[in-house]
């Protein structure tokens, strides 16, 4: 059995930003790495691409209320599968997950996934922390009386779960799907397929595979380790403009293992789109985040503040040109 593979999942309109993550992992894996891709709905030339680069692409999982979810919306297969990574990708000890619009800067991320996941737990990122400024979604109502509107509480109630278990793991961080490891033999599989299918009973597909984390960690009482968000980052960031590399919003400044655009629509399928960060040396940048446009982006605007352009490392190459 091979010690671990990443995984993914796109569509062919996310197949562009795959490829990004594709080249971040050759970039900053220590040596080659297997990858394996859920094809929701990929294109025939884009199968080609990704087996020609030696990557084990699959279908969705032929579950009957996976397959009647995927049946209506094929790109729901990445979500849904999530939760059976085990036996889409069997012959592997630990199976990581990267979701399409995720990209690899620092391998440390990978490794931290990894060790925790060796515990025999869920290795996952809390939507929760020093980076996010908003701790809980409240609706607020006259008299000052409020109303818990947590992304776990209204999916397991749109779900039709207990009122108590709503209640219950609506209390508690959101655990991000997008990013997260487990072996191949840990009960969670089990436990959250089960979940999986009740959830898919009344919940919606899509947020279907986060619930059911949330509920086998919080409810099922399964080992969960919670790592630091720079494991997975969606949080305002700031920028190295020297380094072309971006790091955490607060001090002291980490650098980020893995960026996460699940924040940024208009970036995922725009390479034009940009946000301002704010640089370490004051200024604020205007860059699109994807790997290799960001680093470009920002080897460009260090050029034009400095007179030259070369002054710092080379960026890499368009992975779209690769």
């Amino acid at each position: 059995m091979s010690a671990f593979v990443i995984t993914t999942g796109a569509d062919a309109g996310y197949f562009p930003l795959l490829r990004e993550l594709i080249a971040s992992i050759v970039e900053t894996a220590p040596q080659p790495v297997p990858i394996g891709v859920i094809d929701g709905g990929l294109t025939s030339e884009q199968v080609a691409w990704l087996s020609a680069q030696g990557a084990i692409v699959v279908g969705a999982p032929s579950f009957p209320a996976v397959a009647r979810a995927v049946r209506k919306r094929p790109a729901l297969a990445v979500n849904l599968g999530k939760l059976w990574l085990d036996q889409l990708f069997p012959g592997f000890e630990t199976l990581v997950w990267l979701d399409a619009d995720t990209w690899v800067q620092d391998w440390a991320a990978v490794e931290l996934l990894l060790g925790a996941a060796g515990t025999g737990a869920l290795a996952i990122v809390p939507g929760s922390g020093r980076a996010w400024e908003r701790q809980s979604e409240m609706r607020w109502f006259v008299a000052g009386l409020g109303q818990l509107r947590s992304f776990n509480y209204k999916n397991a109630r749109n779900a039709r779960l207990p009122l108590k278990l709503c209640r219950y793991i609506g209390e508690r961080a959101l655990l991000n799907a997008g990013v997260f490891a487990l072996r191949t033999g840990a009960p969670h599989w089990e436990v959250m397929r089960r979940w999986q299918e009740r959830i898919l009973r009344h919940g919606k597909p899509f947020t279907s595979d986060q619930l059911a984390m949330a509920v086998a960690a919080y409810h099922e009482k399964l080992p969960y380790e919670l790592l630091p968000t720079w494991c997975n980052y969606i949080a305002p960031r700031r920028v190295d403009p020297v380094k072309a590399e971006l790091l955490e919003q607060y001090y002291p400044y980490r650098r980020v293992g893995v960026v996460h655009l699940s924040a940024q629509k208009a970036m995922r399928l725009d390479a034009r789109a940009t946000v301002p960060v704010l640089g370490t040396d004051g200024r604020t940048y205007h860059a699109n985040l994807r790997h290799g446009i960001f680093q470009r982006m920002m080897g460009e605007a260090v050029g034009a503040t400095s007179g030259d352009a070369t002054s710092r490392k080379t960026v890499p190459a368009d992975p779209a040109k690769v």
